[in-house]
């Protein structure tokens, strides 16, 4: 699906992880996808991952990082190609060596991007995936295998905490400049907590109207994930907009947990706000 407009604010820079498999090509088309009509850089990023146990074998040890080695460059080679068909601008980054959330993030403060996109498939996203959304100092978007982009329907997730007020900013911008239909998501986890859903979705509501955002509003019962990627599926969202570490009276609704559990669940793309 061809992005006409740039949906998101300020993102001069996005970071994409890569492996050259089939999530990590997701990820990178995803990140050309909207660095056209926001004119961003991306930068690309293939960590040849050594596990620590890999030292036990010395003797082989050469032979199997030039394979990974091998392996990354052409992944990273991809990136490139596809991104200068398209007119985008990109430079790669590469790494050999354990962890490697720890090298995509520190790529993340060293070139100050404004937006880290990773690849799913199936319920995977893996450790480094939840490590590096973890600790990210910028929006990450994760794009799961068979998913498109599409800013018709926007489910944002809300507790009415300072976390969710700031996801909520990025989902209404998005609406406004797409014309999309605004879902807003609030889930009391038990009946005391009704009230704090009403009120967390009537503040977003009220904001998002004023902007002449069209919305519908949702307050569900039960689990908070499950409640979440529900209404996105009954709704057709094309995207779910979450903050992190949200804590009221919704019993800490945006902790890392929920939102894993939402990444993991859900089959379309989700973008976490975070707080800087």
């Amino acid at each position: 699906m061809a992005i006409g407009a740039c949906p998101l604010t300020k993102v001069d820079k996005i970071l994409v992880a890569t492996d050259g498999s089939e999530a990590g090509k997701f990820a990178a088309q995803a990140a050309i996808e909207l660095a056209k009509p926001c004119e961003s850089t991306v930068y690309a990023i293939c960590v040849a991952e050594v596990p620590v146990f890999a030292a036990e074998f010395v003797e082989t040890l050469p032979q199997l990082i030039d394979s990974l080695e091998k392996r990354a460059k052409a992944a990273l080679d991809e990136v490139k190609t596809l991104s200068e068909k398209n007119g985008v601008k990109c430079e790669t980054i590469s790494y050999t060596g354990p962890d490697p959330f720890k090298y995509i993030i520190d790529e993340a403060i060293k070139n100050r991007v404004d937006l880290i996109i990773l690849g799913k498939k199936g319920v995977m996203l893996g450790a480094v995936g939840t490590k590096v959304i973890a600790n990210a100092p910028c929006k990450v978007l994760v794009v799961p295998v068979g998913a498109t982009l599409n800013f018709d329907r926007i489910v944002i997730a809300t507790d009415g905490s300072v976390y969710s007020q700031l996801a909520t900013s990025e989902a209404i911008g998005m609406a406004k400049r797409f014309g999309s239909e605004l879902i807003i998501v609030s889930v009391a986890k038990k009946d005391e907590n009704i009230s704090y859903a009403e009120e967390a979705v009537k503040m977003v509501k009220e904001v998002a109207e004023r902007e002449g955002v069209k919305v519908q509003s949702v307050i569900a019962k039960g689990e908070a994930f499950e409640q979440i990627v529900d209404t996105a599926n009954k709704n057709a969202a094309g995207l779910i907009v979450m903050g992190t570490y949200g804590r009221t009276g919704i019993e800490k609704f945006f902790m890392g947990s929920i939102a894993e559990k939402v990444i993991s669940t859900s089959a379309r793309p989700v973008l976490v706000v975070k707080k800087k």
